[in-house]
């Protein structure tokens, strides 16, 4: 099993919390928590796709993004092999 964080910024509070969220991946790169992450933007709207190390990783991200106005959840990935 693959984990990862799914986040979205709506538009109104885009310009308030991206820096936030980007500083948060930053640090989450930094330790080792987030391998890679893709950002994309529709309609004012931007989202980040991360993959993380771990479960646990991913946990560790996204409390430390569940206080922000945003929606941000933990995603599993399977894969067949």
């Amino acid at each position: 099993m693959i984990y990862g964080v799914l986040l979205s910024i709506p538009e109104k509070f885009v310009t308030k919390y991206e820096d936030e969220v980007r500083k948060t991946i930053g640090y989450g790169i930094a330790r080792g928590d987030i391998i890679s992450f893709t950002e994309a933007r529709y309609k004012g709207d931007v989202a980040f796709v991360m993959l993380a190390r771990s479960n646990r990783a991913a946990e560790r991200v996204v409390n430390e993004l569940k206080e922000l106005p945003i929606n941000v959840k933990v995603i599993e990935i399977e894969g067949e092999s």
